[in-house]
């Protein structure tokens, strides 16, 4: 009695580069195969380049590299052979390219390279010789320990294969990694690129970054300052980076915009705190933090912080200190693994007007100017100091060119 043997399925075949060996497999309802014969033909011709039998148990096939020839299009068939050497029907044909690997890799970047910077604009080159373009990529950012940490929307826009990385910790090894496919298929990847974290970091000022539009001929600049509007109907004056609540008993409260959650440093300068009054207060439904000042009569000054927080309640002084009405005083509040400090500091070198650092380099004390820009590997434009105008107002300006600055 003859034995009909099942038919074969070609597996589908993604692209690949003919100069290395290729794995071909095949699915199969039928009893055990002891052996599997691979034939392909050039597809346009339709003339077999490769027939060859070989016996083995599992559904695959290994094409010896250079077999067939890059940029051009084939056709595979699998036939399927039991125990008894009864051979089944030959499966379809399954149609495939054969592609030489694209150059896909970081623009300007090493493995091993050493980052001094928080973030980093990647960019990937990409080159396909037979022109075959790239249908969808993402980017991904892996620790110390090849651990996925976050990776990037897919993306489809081949004329920017680029992604900011952010946030990355000082002193830290990442890897970075590209993976794409092609529009026929083919899988793309840069692999591990290793980088190490290695800046100054940005204790008391927040880095810029800067976004080209070409489409629509501007640059974005955005940051990680955000401006909380407070509530109410009242207008205050707001000048040199405070706001004047002389003479004004309600002060002034913010509800929304901002969280603080786990360990924070929260720094908070005036002027005119020589004086018995609560200076802030920050309260959620649960927990609350009040600084208060007291003037004592020989003219010196004590701070207290009090945290009020259920079982543990804060309550930490400062020492009495001595300073004008006129001077920048900064008060510093860290948390810690709920462990609070306090520290008072008097900045006798505030000038009280358009305190601006003009440099190219960080200023000597970053902390007693209120605008400097630090952005060594971006395009700056540059305001000569003795003719720079500034605008200041909520809305923009009616001219914006003649204008340096304006917020």
């Amino acid at each position: 009695m003859k034995i009909e043997m099942a038919k074969p399925t070609v597996n589908k075949i993604a692209p690949f580069d003919a100069s290395v060996d290729k794995t071909f497999s095949f699915s199969w309802a039928g009893s055990q195969p002891y052996a599997n014969r691979l034939i392909i033909y050039n597809a346009d011709s339709m003339k077999p380049i490769y027939d060859r039998k070989i016996s083995t148990f599992p559904h695959t096939h290994t094409l010896p590299a250079s077999t067939l020839t890059n940029g051009k299009k084939w056709a595979a068939q699998f036939q399927t052979f039991d125990v008894d050497d009864t051979a089944s029907e030959l499966s379809d044909k399954s149609y495939f390219q054969t592609l030489k690997t694209p150059l896909f890799y970081f623009y300007g970047l090493e493995n091993g390279q050493i980052l001094q910077s928080a973030f980093y604009d990647a960019q990937i080159y990409y080159l396909q010789e037979d022109y075959e373009d790239i249908q969808s990529f993402k980017f991904y950012l892996y620790d110390g320990t090849k651990t996925l940490l976050s990776e990037s929307e897919t993306m489809y826009d081949s004329t920017k294969i680029r992604y900011q990385y952010k946030g990355l910790d000082n002193h830290t090894v990442y890897y970075f990694r590209c993976h794409g496919m092609t529009v026929n298929g083919m899988e793309i990847d840069t692999g591990y690129i290793q980088m190490y974290t290695d800046y100054r970091r940005p204790g008391k000022y927040s880095i810029i970054y800067a976004e080209n539009d070409p489409l629509h001929g501007y640059i974005k600049y955005h940051t990680n300052i955000v401006v909380i509007q407070y509530n109410g109907n009242k207008t205050f004056s707001f000048e040199n980076g405070m706001i004047d609540l002389r003479g004004d008993n309600e002060g002034i409260y913010y509800d929304k915009g901002f969280v603080m959650d786990g360990d924070f440093t929260l720094k908070l300068r005036g002027m005119y705190l020589n004086q018995t009054a609560t200076i802030l207060e920050l309260r959620n439904t649960k927990y609350s933090i009040i600084v208060s000042s007291y003037l004592y009569e020989d003219g010196t000054t004590r701070f207290k912080l009090d945290v009020p927080n259920g079982l543990g309640h804060y309550i930490l002084y400062s020492d009495a200190i001595a300073f004008n009405s006129t001077d920048m005083v900064c008060v510093w509040i860290r948390k810690v693994n709920d462990i609070y400090q306090l520290e008072i500091i008097v900045d006798p070198d505030y000038i009280n007007t358009e305190n601006i650092w003009y440099g190219q380099q960080m200023p000597p004390t970053p902390d007693i100017y209120d605008i400097w820009i630090d952005a060594p590997n971006l395009f700056t434009y540059s305001v000569n100091k003795d003719d720079m105008t500034t605008y200041y107002s909520e809305e923009e300006p009616s001219d914006a060119d003649i204008n340096d600055i304006w917020n």
